[in-house]
């Protein structure tokens, strides 16, 4: 019996092996703290790998991820379509995308947020030498101040206790939606 195809095991072994075909990243990126981030690469068959990374400039980083392989331009092309749904993307180039993703990850980690499980296997796409100095321009928290709105699934009083232990009390800043 042939061993049934892996897709996580796929990206895993050749993850950022492909070459990058685009950086994409939802519009007016650079004025909000959520921001959607697509990075596509494309296999040795024609087919494509995505990472689809969800960041949060403001507070918590990476707070979903979402991996595939072999997929077409079809595919792709709904991929894509379903992300703008709430906005154009834009294309940026791999360093600037790098550096937005893991400024965000790093402002996190330093308020005390692991990125999101998934982001494991994102950052097998992912190319962490593509990181330069440029990852300092990037603004994050709100004027460097973390700045917390929460989300659907957000746990409020697990975010603020982190906060307050991390950076403490007074620190940072609250905004609660719904």
């Amino acid at each position: 019996m042939p061993n049934k195809f892996s897709p996580k095991k796929y990206i895993i072994e050749n993850g950022n092996k492909c070459p990058i075909y685009k950086c994409l990243v939802a519009d007016d990126y650079d004025n909000l703290g959520l921001t959607s981030c697509l990075l596509i690469r494309k296999q040795p068959s024609g087919k494509f790998m995505f990472t689809t990374i969800l960041i949060d400039r403001y507070c918590l980083g990476v707070k979903d991820a979402v991996c595939n392989c072999n997929h077409d331009q079809n595919e792709l092309d709904e991929i894509m379509d379903g992300l703008s749904a709430n906005g154009n993307l834009t294309e940026v180039d791999a360093v600037y995308f790098h550096n937005l993703v893991y400024a965000a990850v790093d402002f996190a980690l330093e308020c005390g947020f692991n990125p999101a499980k998934e982001f494991s296997l994102a950052e097998k796409i992912l190319d962490d030498t593509l990181i330069d100095d440029g990852i300092d321009a990037i603004p994050v928290g709100e004027n460097g101040v973390p700045l917390f709105i929460n989300g659907p699934y957000d746990d409020v009083n697990r975010v603020i206790s982190t906060l307050n232990r991390k950076v403490g009390e007074g620190n940072y800043k609250v905004q609660l939606l719904g």
